[in-house]
């Protein structure tokens, strides 16, 4: 690992390990002020914008200039080789991991990260008890149709992309192949490319994702992609996250935890309506909703 920068905050509570979560954000955007969260401004390398109080993904070691592939993931490359913790956590402004382990659905929908919402999902509580496991994931959701099909049916993504991946986990990390083929074939996804790890689960992570990113980077074709589609990395990457769970899930003391989606930060009010009747007319996981997903192409 390079030198370390100083990340500087609180411990998460009295006996409680090291936990710091960072919250991924392209752009100035409301986080939650509680001392273990962490905005950075992902692809800082791209802009002369500075926002203050972020910490930044374009200093020491760092590729924050292919934040327009890897999405997010410059952030967690920069916290892999330029930040020291026990736990690291990965956020986005508008996605968050709730600590309700009796949710029902894989995730919930609220307005803004602020105080009284976070209050009463009492997020407060959330490094106490990831702190209690190697690895918290997101809670799957079931989409009804491979991870494979609905990869290759999302839009702007290509089956051809995947394949590649798959590929190279096949001639790289062949102990993998078998779990790959089994979490491809299945039918729940991890979505988000939002966890928290203990340091020695996180680092050999992150060791597998980008020695896998960089041999795809190599041989990939993406002439003609549009933006949307150029994001490959950041696509590939969540469904490269539930192989690498699937695969040491045995061997680890693991958590999944719903997400929280924040639908303030944009759209219009008749958008967010939209949404939240959907999300309780066809609910996610459902298989209504992913019956209706196919015949839209999965665009809901």
């Amino acid at each position: 690992m390079a030198a370390c920068v100083t990340v500087t905050g609180e411990r998460s509570g009295k006996g409680v390990a090291d936990v710091r979560i960072f919250v991924s954000c392209h752009k100035e955007f409301q986080v939650a002020k509680l001392p273990w969260l962490y905005p950075i401004h992902v692809g800082a390398g791209l802009t002369e914008q500075v926002i203050p109080g972020f910490l930044r993904d374009d200093t020491g070691e760092n590729i924050s200039t292919l934040n327009r592939r890897y999405c997010e993931l410059t952030g967690q490359y920069w916290v892999w080789k330029n930040v020291e913790a026990e736990y690291y956590g990965f956020f986005h402004y508008r996605r968050y991991l709730s600590p309700d382990t009796r949710a029902r659905r894989p995730y919930i929908i609220r307005t803004l990260p602020e105080a009284e919402t976070l209050a009463r999902l009492e997020l407060d509580r959330l490094p106490e008890l990831v702190s209690q496991y190697d690895l918290t994931a997101p809670v799957g959701e079931d989409m009804h149709v491979s991870v494979r099909e609905h990869y290759a049916a999302a839009p702007f993504h290509y089956r051809k992309d995947l394949e590649l991946v798959e590929q190279i986990i096949r001639e790289l990390y062949p102990a993998y192949v078998p779990t790959m083929e089994r979490y491809l074939s299945g039918s729940v996804c991890y979505f988000g490319n939002i966890f928290v790890m203990a340091r020695p689960v996180f680092e050999d992570y992150c060791q597998w994702l980008f020695t896998i990113l960089a041999e795809f980077d190599r041989r990939a074709d993406v002439t003609g992609y549009g933006t949307q589609a150029l994001r490959v990395d950041g696509y590939l990457a969540e469904r490269m996250f539930g192989v690498y769970y699937a695969h040491r899930k045995d061997e680890l003391r693991t958590l999944e935890l719903p997400r929280v989606h924040f639908d303030g930060f944009g759209g219009t009010a008749a958008e967010r309506w939209k949404t939240r009747l959907l999300y309780h007319l066809l609910p996610p996981g459902s298989v209504l909703r992913a019956r209706v997903k196919g015949l839209c192409s999965y665009g809901l």
